[in-house]
């Protein structure tokens, strides 16, 4: 039968069930009504065949374990939401006010349908699904509470196509096991039992790391569809998250999906109101549930769990995963590719888009086509919170005793070569955790620690990103680390330089508690070292003090690399380093005399420099001596030293 013959038949069958509790109520004096037949003719006494009304409803009793009675229970339902006249009818057996069925009409009627009354158990079944709504106060006498079928229920007595339920399409996606993927992974074995025994598994790695691609592989390995919780979207208020997680439930066993919760740590907050909501899921869907995690937190669901752990991919692996996506690529530029930027695969991915939707179809890729891909994935993420800077000085213009010099080298060799080392040479193993490069630079102001950062970072082709301190730090508790770890795992996966200025307002040394704002500072201290040591990109720091970093930070530090104030010889090399070859000057210009006479570190003599542009330029446009002298002068006396005249 088709789907309008279905409901026409399953009308007629509620108005013959109508009509029943009518006479019922008539005879027993508790309701003054007619006979649905005065509204819908003789077909009111037509009783269908079940055997002949197969539909969507079909799929509810099966996928959903629901009972015949249960099944009749939601029909009845449906057809009063949909045909006017069998709602006219149920209100002359109803309680005056009433604006839907009452619990005790529901029960009464599916007697009449030749069942056992309804248990509340039963009654549970469906409400804990979202297959109905009914007020949920037990204090109220069962007249006066009520019951109606819910959207899904009566879309599907429609007979409309089975496709995501709009009130979940919202913050969910259905991926079908047929669907296509452009990553296929090995699955570990634990996971392909874990899944089959319907337990709850865990993904924990940083945004892009492959989480969600494993735990899809792992269910289209068992030909199971996945059904993509967006956890982040939720409700924020636990009422309204309920009835989602509900829905969840149900459309996942409609679709014989897994549901996988996306970035479940939103949701595992314990003094949260919304917690006992996401406890309910677990419990409500007796199938396997999968879910991803940025860091490893206890999570208590009271079923079996397993936690895997992703790990870092190898440069071969990056390499075959840069292959999948761009496999017209040469296979050495991939292999540069795949050595140069330790990205993960959703960075890959992103990357990937970004150089076809640049490019178009059939145009030869470049390193620097890939380079530019990668700068727009991580600009995306942390464009917010995190500025690019650029460097346009070259190592020349970097004036710094030969010891600081080596430590520079030291640190671009530990990067270019960290492939060799820790992978082919296996240090990897013997290391474990601190795999990253960690650096501070210390020293006065101006002494050429940001313009060395920029350097370090253009020498090893990648982008150099400032935290932004003022939109990092909150004075909401753990906004400030989930802040930070977005900067952390954006920075990963684009394998980006993250630069942290004046970081002693982040790495202060832990003070005594002696209040809640003591106790939450050291806290996010304690974030910060747990999660730099966890990073596996580089991360430089810059600080004009030194003594104000906490030690256990120092411990962990790969290089660090104190910027001392330049002599007399090295402010001189400053002063014709700050002047470009271009620049109009008058004659030999004393800038061995400014350099004994200004003690200015790099920055301060800069600003002198570009003064005395200025002043050049204003005067007839060749810089002299004469206004070196002022320019210098000038910023001396604004950096609260006295100056004295040239003699």
């Amino acid at each position: 039968m088709t789907a309008d013959l279905v409901l026409h038949a399953r009308i007629r069958w509620a108005a013959a069930c109508l009509a029943r509790l009518v006479e019922l109520a008539t005879r027993e004096g508790w309701a003054e009504g007619h006979a649905p037949s005065e509204h819908l003719g003789d077909s009111a006494r037509f009783v269908p065949d079940p055997d002949a009304t197969a539909s969507t409803f079909d799929l509810l009793r099966a996928r959903l374990d629901l009972s015949a009675a249960q099944v009749d229970a939601l029909w009845l339902l449906a057809c009063v939401e949909i045909e006017p006249a069998l709602a006219r009818v149920l209100a002359t057996v109803s309680m005056p006010g009433m604006p839907d069925m009452s619990l005790s009409v529901w029960q009464r009627l599916v007697e009449s349908a030749g069942h056992r009354a309804l248990t509340g158990e039963r009654i549970d079944e469906l409400a804990g699904i979202n297959l109905i709504e009914l007020t949920r106060d037990h204090r109220l006498p069962e007249y006066r509470r009520w019951v109606r079928a819910s959207d899904r229920v009566v879309s599907l007595a429609r007979g409309e196509h089975l496709e995501l339920d709009r009130g979940v399409a919202h913050f969910a996606t259905l991926v079908m096991p047929d669907e296509p993927t452009m990553s296929e992974i090995d699955v570990p074995q634990s996971i392909d039992q874990s899944l089959r025994s319907g337990g709850v598994i865990v993904a924990v790695g940083p945004e892009g790391s492959g989480r969600s691609t494993l735990l899809q592989c792992a269910a289209r390995r068992q030909n199971r569809a996945v059904l993509r919780i967006r956890c982040s979207e939720l409700a924020s208020d636990a009422e309204t998250l309920g009835r989602q997680v509900r829905s969840v439930a149900r459309e996942a066993r409609l679709f014989c999906a897994v549901p996988l919760l996306l970035d479940l740590d939103v949701l595992l907050d314990t003094s949260s109101e919304r917690y006992p909501a996401v406890r309910e899921l677990f419990r409500n869907f007796p199938n396997a549930v999968l879910a991803t995690l940025r860091d490893e937190v206890p999570i208590q669901m009271g079923r079996p769990c397993l936690v895997h752990r992703i790990a870092s991919l190898t440069g071969a692996e990056r390499e075959r995963i840069w292959n999948s996506h761009l496999p017209e690529c040469d296979s050495d530029l991939l292999q540069r590719i795949a050595t140069a930027y330790a990205v993960n695969p959703g960075g890959i991915a992103a990357a990937a888009r970004n150089v076809r939707a640049s490019l178009g179809e059939g145009a030869a890729i470049t390193a620097r086509d890939v380079h530019d891909g990668l700068r727009s994935h991580l600009a995306q993420q942390v464009g917010t919170i995190a500025t690019r800077i650029r460097c346009d000085q070259t190592w020349d213009d970097l004036v710094m005793p030969v010891d600081q010099f080596d430590q520079l080298i030291e640190l671009v060799a530990r990067v270019r070569h960290r492939q060799t080392v820790l992978e082919n040479w296996g240090f990897a193993r013997k290391v474990g955790r601190g795999l990253g490069l960690a650096v501070l630079f210390s020293g006065p102001p101006g002494t050429g620690k940001t313009m060395a950062a920029g350097l370090v970072a253009r020498e090893l082709a990648l982008d150099l990103y400032q935290v932004d301190l003022a939109k990092v730090v909150s004075k909401y508790i753990g906004e400030t680390e989930k802040n930070l770890a977005r900067v952390f795992d954006a920075a990963e996966s684009g394998h980006a330089v993250l630069l942290f200025d004046e970081a002693e307002s982040l790495f202060a040394k832990r003070s005594e508690v002696k209040s809640s704002n003591d106790r939450y500072a050291n806290l996010e201290v304690n974030y910060l070292l747990q999660r730099i040591e966890q990073f596996r990109g580089i991360s430089i720091l810059t600080t004009n003090h030194e003594s104000a970093i906490d030690d256990a930070f120092r411990r962990r530090l790969a290089i660090h690399v104190r910027f001392p104030v330049p002599d007399d010889d090295q402010r001189e090399l400053l002063w014709r380093a700050m002047i470009p070859d271009e620049a109009p000057v008058a004659g030999d210009l004393q800038l061995g005399e400014l350099a004994r006479k200004f003690q200015m570190t790099g920055g301060y003599i800069r600003n002198a420099v570009m003064r005395a542009a200025y002043l050049a330029a204003d005067a007839g446009g060749v810089i002299e001596n004469d206004h070196l002298l002022r320019a210098a002068q000038h910023e001396y006396e604004a950096i609260g030293k006295v100056s004295f005249e040239l003699s």
